[in-house]
């Protein structure tokens, strides 16, 4: 059951409940300096609001900064960088997410290749402090076409 909590609170902070009320959407999108921009706009049943999103590729992975903004002035954000290394076979995700309310969540994850699929520790802190951490082992076997997901940690992650 704690798992089910965190992951409303983290869905709750997080900007896709909120912004994807019931309403119109406007979509634009531009490109620029190797940059992604978009924006979106809609009404809902508590109004207004905006998001913008900004995805700039680095040498390694990219960035993504994304700003949301009811009618009301508040704003929730997330920033999120990725970094890749395909020589090492890893790849990181570092996320801090601020909701309208100011509360802040963060992820963090680290995967790294193996012969047979990859295995990633995850980390999440939750607004209240509370940091769960999860492993996921997957393994495939290309003979079966079958791979088999293995989650282990606290509060799931």
């Amino acid at each position: 059951m704690s798992y089910v909590n965190s992951a409303k609170v983290a869905g709750i902070v997080g900007l896709a409940a909120t912004l994807f009320m019931a309403g119109a959407v406007v979509t634009a999108a531009q490109a620029g300096d190797g940059g992604r921009q978009k924006a979106h706009s809609g009404q809902g049943a508590s109004g207004g609001w905006s998001r913008s999103s900004t995805v700039q590729r680095t040498g390694s992975g990219h960035t993504r900064n994304t700003i949301a903004t009811r009618d009301d002035g508040r704003t929730a954000t997330r920033n999120t960088t990725v970094v890749n290394d395909r020589a090492a076979g890893t790849r990181s995700v570092d996320s801090t997410a601020t909701g309208f309310n100011g509360r802040t969540t963060t992820y963090s994850s680290d995967a790294q290749r193996t012969n047979d699929g990859y295995v990633k520790d995850v980390t999440r802190t939750l607004p209240n402090g509370q940091v769960n951490q999860r492993n996921v082992d997957v393994s495939c076997d290309p003979a079966a076409r079958s791979c088999t997901k293995t989650v282990t940690g606290q509060n799931g992650g």
